[in-house]
């Protein structure tokens, strides 16, 4: 249910918990989600809260409105193999091979009134005497939520480990978006690749069971990641 004294606002605890409920199956591809009347009575909140909630869904692609039929899941099932958002360490690990990670930055900062740990990091693989490195990601964690977790040593251990093991946090659902950009000098000598060449950036949040924000991050992919993805239409 929504907690009214909350810091959060309603309508974004109700964005979450449906995001949730059709990220998790509750709501199926192309069901009808109850309607503006059957959620005041549920959740005890105005229309007004329930729009914009509805409002952000459709913007991520998560739900589309037919008149006169209601508001529908459009989800599509997609499995790619965008693979820090599951947990770098573990992928690269069930592959047989050894995650590397170099902390680039790791300081605290104010961002809305609010601490986080800004934590960027250039990672790969080792193979053979060289490391392959793959991916530039900065990541924005709550000091809130995470007291202290600046101590850890991120070179060496798994953030997401981390998380699950210290704080009994659980990263479940990513809601991305995904542009492409040109290399700039730095990207070019972190990967070791031309000037202006085209790459993939992915940016947004990641959020907890519950439906919390637990990491504001934004993933630049270098030219040695391939990208499978398969879509049932």
């Amino acid at each position: 249910m929504l907690n009214k004294h909350d810091s959060v606002p309603l309508y974004v605890q109700l964005q979450n918990i449906i995001r949730d409920q059709i990220l998790s199956g509750k709501y199926k591809e192309g069901e009808i989600i109850p309607s503006e009347t059957e959620m005041m009575k549920t959740y005890d909140v105005t229309r007004t809260t329930i729009r914009k909630a509805i409002a952000t869904l459709v913007d991520e692609g998560l739900l589309i409105k037919h008149h006169g039929k209601g508001t529908m899941v459009c989800l599509r099932q997609v499995k790619q193999n965008i693979w820090n958002f599951s947990g770098f360490t573990d992928f690269v690990r069930k592959k047989n091979e050894v995650p590397m990670s170099r902390v680039l930055t790791k300081e605290v900062l104010t961002l809305d009134h609010a601490q986080y740990l800004k934590l960027v990091r250039l990672r790969g693989t080792m193979r053979e005497t060289r490391t392959n490195w793959m991916t530039l990601d900065t990541s924005y964690i709550p000091l809130k939520l995470f007291p202290n977790i600046e101590q850890f040593d991120f070179a060496e251990q798994s953030l997401y480990q981390i998380m699950n093991r210290e704080y009994d946090i659980y990263p479940q659902n990513a809601t991305l978006g995904i542009v492409p950009i040109l290399s700039n000098k730095e990207i070019q000598q972190l990967f070791d690749c031309e000037e202006n060449i085209p790459l993939i950036t992915a940016k947004g949040s990641v959020f907890d069971e519950s439906g919390r924000e637990i990491e504001k991050v934004e993933v630049v992919y270098g030219p040695n990641v391939e990208f499978k993805i398969a879509t049932h239409i």
